[in-house]
């Protein structure tokens, strides 16, 4: 099992780093050491993307609507005082 299950990947990419040693642990039946090395490994072949950009857009539908009526707000502002 080289491969981590999906909920403890999931924990990881939520920065959950020590619940996600403790499910993995669960998994390898209480073997806390294997998990955190296994855990160790996972992060240094695969690091957490953070989003930048149009990444983090896609990430929260809120996020998307604020900037969406700040730009709004600019173009309205802009024929405003345009005028």
């Amino acid at each position: 099992m080289n491969e981590l299950p999906p909920a403890v990947r999931q924990l990881l990419h939520a920065n959950q780093r020590q619940a996600a040693i403790d499910l993995l642990s669960e998994y390898l039946a209480n073997d806390q050491k294997e998990a955190e090395r296994r855990i160790d490994q996972y992060l240094e072949d695969a690091p957490p993307i953070h989003l930048r950009g149009a990444g983090v857009l896609r990430a929260s539908r809120l996020n998307a609507l604020i900037w969406l009526i700040l730009i709004v707000l600019m173009a309205l502002l802009a024929l405003i005082f345009a005028l």
